[in-house]
């Protein structure tokens, strides 16, 4: 990987994902930028082996990494009460079910809370019960307790910051974009949210067939 070590990478994620989106509550502000650089395919990542988690899915029965062995793994973090940035990602996840095709079931779609203040343990996301909501017609919602969630932001650099709301915490803002992992639960690659779905598209194709 042209001089830098996917461990090195790694390291810079969360500036890489701060820039490709940051979301207010309150306002419900978003700021991105969309990746114009000719040539944008993701950033390579060691492929070692992918953060495990202990969760909760929206039918409240508990979730591993290890449940997905043997398909590969889109991973995203969200915020189930955001009404901004992350309704675009359901519907990027779901176009991107929808052009895989018959490779669709070899790809698991999974988001995990960034939001366990408001998001409840083993409910769906309130985002995707929304009227006309765009979501992919298979996928897991993951909720967990903070302390349960933590840990996993932590592991996948994801920049989870939580606001004082009176007597309760909401999110404040979280980082956003896409772990793809391999079928051996292996990270492959990180593409921003914002990256075209060509290039989402293309590398997920690619994943699918990788471990």
């Amino acid at each position: 990987m042209s001089g830098k070590s996917g461990s090195s990478l790694r390291r810079a994620l969360p500036w890489v994902v701060l820039a490709a989106a940051v979301i207010v509550a309150g306002g419900l502000v978003a700021k991105s930028f969309t990746p114009q650089r000719n040539g944008y395919q993701g950033t390579e990542l060691d492929p070692t082996p992918a953060p495990a988690f202990h969760l909760v899915d929206q039918q409240g029965a508990p979730r591993s990494l290890a449940d997905y062995r043997g398909r590969a793994v889109l991973l995203t973090f969200m915020d189930g009460h955001c009404k901004d940035l992350c309704p675009t990602t359901l519907k990027t996840m779901a176009d991107l079910q929808e052009r895989l095709g018959r490779n669709a079931d070899r790809l698991a779609i999974v988001a995990v809370s960034a939001d366990p203040w408001l998001d409840r343990v083993g409910k769906p996301a309130a985002i995707a019960t929304e009227p006309g909501a765009v979501t992919p017609r298979r996928w897991d919602f993951l909720t967990g307790t903070v302390d349960q969630l933590r840990p996993v932001w932590n592991a996948y650099h994801v920049d989870v910051q939580e606001q004082q709301i009176g007597k309760f915490s909401a999110n404040a803002s979280h980082s956003t974009g896409f772990f793809l992992i391999d079928a051996s639960g292996k990270e492959r690659l990180y593409i921003e949210s914002t990256a075209p779905m060509r290039v989402l598209q293309r590398q997920a194709r690619k994943v699918i067939h990788q471990g």
